[in-house]
């Protein structure tokens, strides 16, 4: 039975005992006697539950249906039924979206890694700005655009409080590749990475910024990636990242520069009396030889004994010296050159 719950001096009645609600038949989930593992629903959620299938079946579109989705939503963030039920309902009834936007970050407070509502903004944010109104824009006009400006504030604040959160991070590249905000995007990374330079996230971002913009891969742009992350990489030689970011970057875009340009750096860090000893006790150093040799073998038919000689090598100090939970995988790497 749903007790009467006393809230801040309030009294809240069960949705079965307020007039609002005498012409709505609840609708009870289906459950089977030889369930293995029931769910034990709190009898108030349960009730709101009951009274939200009620509606959703004759598709009910109501400020009490608004305000039921977000007991339920607030209860139980998760329920991405609930949330596209009140996608629906905010479109249909016109609903301020600037209020759904707030109610959104009040709930983002407590969930702030919740995937539901991350998408739910998306929507909002849609609804508010048609993607298609900013074409023929300049860049400085879009971001003065008050909910452009108020998005990258909120995401601002939201990466602030959790700089790797994920959803966050995804949402940022979703308003960036919508709304076309790229000219301002490889700055923002710029100060993640410099408050934190092992934040994989922004230096996801950062790769993201620099293809998904359409940026071109001159070679003023790769000489400055090359720099920038090797300084990066001589503040802290055992983070994965900066790494993983210019090998990335390099294969997929100007391979050549392998072999031609990081080699040559990466062995002069790695004879330096400063960075010796970290550069070469780093399995990301070595695994990124690997990558070069490897593609130096398939580039330049003449280099090609040499630079498998030299990629074998590398895959024998991962896997007896630096690498050694990986061992198997290196050996494997070995008969794949």
């Amino acid at each position: 039975m749903v007790q009467v719950i006393e809230s801040e001096g309030v009294t809240i009645l069960p949705l079965s005992q307020q007039d609002e609600w005498k012409d709505v038949v609840p609708l009870a989930q289906e459950e089977t006697a030889t369930m293995i593992c029931p769910i034990a629903y709190a009898e108030d959620y349960k009730e709101k539950m009951d009274y939200l299938r009620a509606l959703m079946a004759k598709g009910e579109v109501s400020q009490r249906a608004l305000k039921l989705t977000s007991d339920v939503i607030e209860e139980n963030p998760g329920h991405y039924t609930a949330w596209v039920y009140r996608k629906r309902l905010v479109h249909e009834l016109e609903t301020s979206m600037e209020d759904e936007l707030l109610w959104v970050a009040e709930l983002s407070e407590m969930q702030p890694k919740n995937y539901q509502l991350w998408h739910h903004r998306e929507a909002v944010v849609e609804m508010l700005l048609d993607p298609q109104s900013v074409q023929g824009m300049s860049q400085d006009e879009r971001v003065a655009i008050p909910v452009l400006r108020r998005e990258l504030g909120f995401l601002a604040e939201s990466l602030d409080e959790e700089s790797k959160n994920f959803h966050a991070w995804a949402y940022r590249q979703w308003l960036v590749h919508t709304y076309g905000l790229w000219d301002q995007e490889l700055a923002f990374v710029s100060v993640k990475i410099d408050e934190d330079v092992r934040n994989n996230s922004a230096w996801n971002q950062r790769y993201f910024s620099l293809i998904a913009g359409g940026s071109s891969l001159s070679a003023e742009v790769v000489e400055h990636e090359l720099a920038y992350t090797l300084e990066k990489i001589k503040l802290a030689p055992n983070n994965e990242s900066p790494w993983s970011f210019i090998v990335g970057l390099l294969l997929r875009h100007a391979p050549a520069e392998l072999y031609q340009s990081l080699l040559p750096q990466i062995t002069a860090l790695a004879a330096d009396e400063e960075y010796l000893s970290a550069i070469n006790g780093t399995p990301f150093y070595w695994a990124t030889l690997v990558d070069i040799y490897e593609q130096q073998a398939k580039d330049v038919p003449e280099k090609q004994k040499e630079a498998i000689e030299l990629a074998s090598s590398a895959c024998d100090v991962l896997a007896t010296e630096c690498d050694l939970p990986r061992q198997k995988y290196w050996r494997f790497r070995q008969t794949q050159l």
